[in-house]
């Protein structure tokens, strides 16, 4: 069914959840995971632009971890490109067409309204954006 998964982490909640089930589904499947972490573009200092790198590196070094204690091969992701800030659907979209993973899975915060409009939608744009299957994981907001 599926040889290679694409999971999207950011050290969220949600994205954890994704990166459980996405390894579900290549245990299942006996497919490979490509894990992306994608640093947001925008920051001017070069100190927090290191810092977000350094971050980067670690959650994709504990995705991968998990993965392999799952016995899924995997491959990790760190998308470092000068873009737009705020355009992270558009880059998780150019690593998903250069790995060919046949599907994208992804945390989403569930927000509706204007919490939404005001905080924008990487999983909004990533299912507009995609050419294959999307797996929304959503993680109930806490009240």
């Amino acid at each position: 069914m599926y040889e290679k998964i694409l999971v999207a982490i950011d050290g969220s909640a949600c994205s954890d959840q994704a990166l459980d089930e996405a390894i579900g589904i290549a245990q299942a499947c006996h497919a490979e995971l490509e894990i992306l972490h994608v640093i947001e573009s925008g920051y001017e200092l070069d100190e927090v632009h290191e810092g977000l790198i350094q971050t980067g590196h670690k959650l994709l070094a504990q995705a991968q971890a998990k993965a392999e204690a799952g016995h899924v091969a995997c491959h990790v992701v760190l998308s470092n490109e000068k873009r737009t800030p705020g355009d992270v659907a558009s880059q998780v979209c150019r690593v998903l067409a250069s790995c060919h993973a046949q599907m994208l899975v992804v945390g989403t915060h569930g927000r509706r309204g204007v919490r939404r409009l005001l905080m924008g939608s990487v999983a909004e744009g990533l299912v507009r954006q995609s050419s294959v299957p999307v797996l929304l994981v959503r993680v109930p907001e806490e009240t």
